[in-house]
């Protein structure tokens, strides 16, 4: 696989691999392509925010990406790389390419000079534990809440 930062001219792949991830769960659906291309610019044109990693097999196929935020810490008074997002084609899965991508985001952290990557990961999600596993990741101690605000 050929892992890369995301850029602009991307962005076509990005949306494809976007709608997969989304409609991939049980939860969401794939939301409309206008507003994921306005959130995917947003990041990719603002390094502040957050860095986009994405893979392609050697033949040019998107195979997935990974979306790390840039998220302020008043604690250590600066900005902490996070991953929120890691998506890899159902069809490419067990292939190691999660691992590549993974690679490539602690070998841009390390060049900024950030010292940790924060993860998050639903409780349910085994794969994704065992590769933070495979990093020897320890857990934060913290426990993620979610409020909806659709609900009374």
């Amino acid at each position: 696989m050929i892992v890369s930062t995301a850029k602009i001219a991307d962005l076509p792949q990005l949306l494809e691999l976007i709608a997969e991830y989304q409609a991939d769960g049980e939860e969401f659906e794939a939301l409309a392509e206008d507003i994921n291309t306005e959130y995917l610019r947003e990041i990719l044109e603002n390094d502040r925010l957050g860095h986009v990693i994405i893979g392609y097999t050697s033949s040019g196929v998107p195979v997935g990406f990974l979306l790390m935020y840039l998220t302020p810490s008043t604690l250590e008074a600066q900005r902490i790389p996070t991953i929120l997002d890691l998506f890899v084609r159902v069809n490419q899965r067990e292939k190691g390419f999660g691992r590549q991508l993974f690679d490539h985001a602690i070998r841009w952290a390390k060049k900024h000079k950030y010292t940790h990557i924060d993860c998050t990961v639903e409780t349910m999600n085994m794969v994704a534990q065992y590769l933070f596993d495979y990093y020897k990741a320890e857990s934060a101690g913290r426990v993620y809440y979610s409020i909806d605000l659709t609900k009374e």
